[in-house]
């Protein structure tokens, strides 16, 4: 990767692995501990779609230093595997976003949306996790030279 281009990816990826274990180790556990009902459910609704465009920036960070660096025409596959890692960290991250008003909606509807959304913020979940994990394994393979 040339000098502009590995700085881009290593921050952007840096950027949004920290953005997920903020949120989830952090912001969300302080927030249903200290606020209540409603409230926190008005800040959750204003965070989510915000936390979703960040790694939708920063993915796209990732992919165009990733494409500025010359790995789209390269078919070695430590190329293939970190452009097909970053894609499937877009679509994930794509995903989330438009599961946010689903979730939202399953929450509205009290008990007879419990069900439901148990399950859509059980694959919101499951999103997000493969993006770390992931963005860590991108973070780990670009700093052992994986280029």
């Amino acid at each position: 990767m040339d000098t502009f281009a590995l700085p881009l990816v290593n921050v952007a990826a840096a950027i949004w692995v920290g953005a997920i274990v903020f949120q989830s180790f952090f912001v969300a556990p302080v927030l249903f501990r200290q606020v209540t009902g409603a409230d926190a459910s008005r800040v959750l609704r204003a965070l989510f779609p915000r936390f979703y465009w960040l790694g939708l920036g920063c993915g796209a960070a990732m992919l165009a230093g990733m494409l500025g660096a010359g790995l789209a025409s390269r078919t070695d596959s430590s190329a293939v595997w970190l452009l097909s890692a970053t894609v499937l960290m877009l679509l994930a991250e794509i995903a989330s976003l438009l599961l946010v008003p689903r979730i939202n909606a399953a929450r509205d509807a009290g008990a007879a949306g419990a069900g439901r959304f148990q399950a859509l913020h059980t694959l919101s979940v499951a999103l997000t996790l493969l993006v770390l994990i992931l963005g860590i394994a991108i973070l780990v393979a670009l700093a052992r030279g994986m280029t």
